[in-house]
C-alpha cells in the first residue's frame, strides 16, 4: 500500500519531488529515480534504529525507511500528520542522493561512501565531538532541505497548503507554493549554509 507521498512501486510522487527539489536543491531526475524501500527487503535490514524511533539510510538510489513509516497504525496511515513527517524526513535523506552519486553507484562507490559515514562517525565518536551522528559534515550538507522546510513550515507542519498539496497529489498548488516563496526559500538555504560553515 502506498502512501503520501509515494507511489506504490516506493518512487516518489510528482508534488513530492517538486517540493523537496524546491526546499533541498536535489535535481529533480535523481529525485525521480530514488526509490524508498522497506528497511526490511535488504539483507542486512538496515538501518537499526528502534522501531518506535524510526530513521532511515540511502544507499546509491535507494532509501531504506525503518518498519514504523509502512505501519498504518503508525506513520503508515496515510494521514496528513504522516504525509509531513514523511516530506521532513525526505528532505533530510534525499540530501544523501547527491553524496552517492559523488561517491558512485556501483558496489564499490556504495563501499567507500558507507566508509566516509563510518570514518565520520567514528572520528566523532573518538574525539567526543557531540552531536556524533548529526553533527558529521555528510549528515549537515544533507540536512539542508529538512532545515529549510522546518524554517518555512515551521509549526503549521500538517495544516500548511504545501503538505497538504502533497498529500492530494496536487503538484499545480506545490509549484504554486514553491514559485510565490522562491526569496524564502533561498533565504532559508543561504541561512543553513553559513550555519554549516560556522559548526
Amino acid at each position: 500500500m502506498a502512501v503520501p507521498p509515494l507511489h506504490a512501486d516506493g518512487s516518489l510522487t510528482p508534488a513530492a519531488i517538486h517540493l523537496l527539489h524546491a526546499v533541498s536543491g536535489v535535481d529533480t531526475a535523481l529525485l525521480g529515480e530514488a526509490r524508498i524501500r522497506p528497511a526490511r527487503r535488504n539483507w542486512l535490514r538496515a538501518p537499526w534504529y528502534r522501531y518506535h524511533r524510526g530513521g532511515a539510510i540511502t544507499v546509491g538510489r535507494t532509501i531504506w525507511f525503518t518498519g514504523i513509516w509502512f505501519d498504518p497504525a503508525f506513520l503508515g496511515d496515510g494521514s496528513l500528520r504522516s504525509t509531513w513527517k514523511w516530506m521532513l524526513h525526505l528532505a533530510h535523506e534525499v540530501g544523501h542522493l547527491p553524496q552517492a552519486k559523488r561517491f558512485g553507484t556501483g558496489i564499490l562507490g556504495k563501499a567507500r561512501y558507507v566508509a566516509a559515514f563510518a570514518w565520520q562517525y567514528g572520528s566523532r565518536a573518538v574525539l567526543m565531538r557531540t552531536p556524533v551522528h548529526d553533527g558529521s559534515p555528510l549528515e549537515r550538507e544533507a540536512d539542508l532541505g529538512r532545515q529549510v522546510l522546518l524554517t518555512l513550515i515551521g509549526p503549521q507542519e500538517e495544516r500548511h497548503p504545501a503538505i497538504g498539496a502533497v498529500h492530494r497529489g496536487d503538484t499545480a498548488a506545490v509549484q504554486q507554493w514553491c514559485d510565490a516563496n522562491r526569496t524564502g526559500i533561498e533565504a532559508a538555504m543561504a541561512a543553513h549554509r553559513q550555519t554549516m560553515l560556522t559548526a
